[in-house]
């Protein structure tokens, strides 16, 4: 309407208006195949920036699910490379393992290694009645990484007694002290945190994958429609 208003304005000025009827000028067609193709071009570069964005997104989900594993796969020793150190346990704990360097005799440091405990708690003397179960090991574990890396195997495992009346673990300091240097393993801590590594790397590989999928998809799709304007041209 707009288009028609400006044309009869410019005609009335002219000297021909009074004798010769306006002219029907050609208007602009909104469905013109060049308005078209720019509309499908369009659609097509958002789809393809769209489909890039999700597949990057999906590749930086790998990465994080990739370290994430590796974090897993850490241990968060409570004690490194000493003779004499203290564990603390605040509530219900399934135990330590404690581990020693390779080459040293296993035999030995086991015999002369004690783990006092609150409320007067010994491993000494486990075979005969200790209070504290502490059992050894002394085991070369050749498929561990960890243990090859450092060095070490294991010497033993200990395990929280149980408050006096009760099925609660006993909590408070555990004194070690020992012939060689130990390093000693939350056991609970380090299996939660495996498995909530684990589950946390599966889970943003699983995204990932979706991700990349998605934005494949829409890249295709994109590619599709640029084909179809073109061969509408």
């Amino acid at each position: 309407r707009i288009f028609d208003a400006l044309a009869q304005a410019l005609w009335a000025q002219t000297p021909f208006a009074a004798s010769c009827p306006q002219p029907r000028l050609p208007r602009p067609r909104l469905d013109s195949p060049c308005l078209g193709t720019m509309a499908i071009s369009k659609a097509s570069n958002i789809l393809f920036v769209v489909g890039s964005l999700l597949s990057l997104a999906g590749i930086i989900c790998i990465i994080v699910g990739t370290v994430a594993g590796d974090q897993a796969g850490k241990i968060d020793w409570k004690a490194t490379d000493q003779s004499s150190f203290t564990l603390t346990v605040s509530g219900d704990h399934c135990g330590f393992s404690l581990y020693m360097k390779r080459g040293g005799d296993c035999d030995s440091v086991y015999s002369n290694t004690v783990i006092n405990g609150p409320e007067g708690k010994s491993s000494a003397g486990f075979l005969g009645g200790g209070d504290i179960n502490f059992y050894k090991d002394c085991r070369i574990d050749d498929t561990s990484e960890m243990e090859k890396e450092e060095n070490l195997m294991v010497l033993g495992h200990f395990y929280i007694p149980e408050k006096s009346g009760t099925k609660n673990s006993l909590t408070g300091d555990y004194k070690v002290r020992s012939s060689a240097n130990l390093w000693a393993m939350d056991v609970c801590a380090e299996f939660v945190e495996a498995v909530g590594g684990i589950m946390a790397m599966l889970g943003l590989l699983a995204l990932a994958i979706a991700l990349i999928v998605i934005g494949l998809i829409l890249c295709c799709v994109g590619c599709c429609c640029l084909q179809s304007g073109k061969g509408g041209q």
